[in-house]
């Protein structure tokens, strides 16, 4: 008799830990997939109505599935604000502590898309997606370079195309040039008129230097020349 309780009690041992073992494989499993979580927007906003644009016509629902039945995300690789993007981020990110990319996006399997949509943005890296949810904060409120174009309604794809952002990309001058050229009319706007000689856009250092030498995005500009020339009064946006 005890050799037959013996086994019995082995036996639930095993058992025990298969199933804890396929609770856990399982658990890990799901980790990789990170699905939005589809939250009303009545859990933050007291009615809909109240965050609309006067003269918007009424909404039926009270997710982002709702919105995006009329506002389809711009996928154009066009350099130019994409307000409706510009304000549901903008709105969303001013308080750093409630910024949660999940309630209206979706990462499944490393690929970023939108809730209730066939659209995915393109693969991503956790980290890289942390890192996204950082910028744009500093694009909603910080005193950055980003934050002047997200006053102006312009998001990542707007600088960045259609390739999601990762961490240590920078943006080409063409790019740059695409809203505040062409480079012949920048530096016209940007020559000094007690020294003309010191147009930071008409250098000696040519054509060729990388706008992103001074003009940083998502932290504190600086003005190069003045690593040589520390007597030049030389201000810069974002700085």
């Amino acid at each position: 008799m005890k050799k037959i309780i013996f086994l019995l009690g082995f036996i639930s041992i095993l058992l025990l830990t298969f199933i804890d073992g396929a609770v856990l494989a399982q658990a890990k499993k799901q980790q990789a997939k990170t699905t939005s979580k589809n939250v009303s927007c009545l859990r933050c906003h007291e009615q809909i109505a109240k965050v609309l644009p006067k003269n918007h016509k009424p909404v039926t629902g009270d997710t982002i599935a709702s919105c995006n039945t009329c506002h389809r995300p711009d996928m154009s690789t066009k350099a130019e604000p994409k307000s409706y993007a510009s304000t549901i981020h903008s709105g969303h990110a001013k308080e750093a502590s409630n910024t949660d990319c999940m309630v209206c996006h979706t990462y499944t399997n490393n690929r970023f898309g939108l809730y209730k949509t066939n659209i995915s943005f393109g693969k991503l890296k956790k980290e890289d997606l942390e890192n996204i949810k950082n910028i744009f904060i500093s694009w909603a409120q910080s005193k950055n370079m980003d934050a002047a174009h997200g006053k102006a309604n312009i998001i990542c794809s707007s600088c960045h195309d259609k390739k999601l952002p990762e961490t240590g990309d920078a943006v080409e001058n063409d790019r740059c040039l695409a809203c505040h050229g062409p480079l012949d009319a920048l530096q016209k706007r940007s020559e000094p008129k007690d020294f003309p000689d010191r147009n930071p856009h008409k250098s000696h250092l040519g054509d060729d230097i990388a706008c992103t030498v001074c003009h940083h995005s998502h932290k504190p500009s600086t003005v190069y020349c003045l690593g040589c020339h520390g007597n030049f009064k030389m201000k810069i946006p974002g700085g």
